[in-house]
């Protein structure tokens, strides 16, 4: 992973074979906004009480992946909240985005949902995350 221009790092940290750690990266996502689906997603699970926070600023990473939600009550559930559009656009496209991002917090015992714009209706959330339980 690497910043966007906006954390301006030393750059030597862009020096060939070199990854940013993970202070480096939590330092360029907390420059990072909520964005729109993110806030719509977090007043749901806010309405509701259910046991989820924001942490997609870098506040938690998971094997140098930072997930949008985490559960707070013990339990090792991610959440990915985002556009299909602009996930097509990673090397590989959306599916193979969401496969390298099942496998690498599988890897570390999480299990992890994925909402696109499409699933971010309350009833739906309601379902899925509830189902957890």
């Amino acid at each position: 992973m690497y910043c966007s221009n906006e954390c301006k790092p030393n750059p030597s940290i862009f020096k060939k074979g070199r990854k940013l750690s993970q202070e480096q990266i939590k330092k360029c996502l907390r420059r990072n906004p909520i964005s729109s689906l993110e806030k719509k997603f977090l007043e749901i699970i806010n309405k509701h009480n259910l046991p989820y926070k924001f942490v997609g600023n870098g506040d938690f990473l998971i094997g140098r992946k930072c997930p949008d939600f985490i559960n707070i009550n013990g339990q090792k559930i991610a959440i990915e909240v985002y556009y299909r559009g602009h996930k097509e656009f990673f090397k590989g496209g959306l599916q193979k985005w969401m496969e390298e991002r099942q496998n690498i917090f599988n890897s570390f015992g999480w299990q992890i949902k994925f909402f696109d714009e499409t699933e971010v209706k309350e009833e739906l959330i309601l379902k899925t995350l509830t189902e957890v339980y």
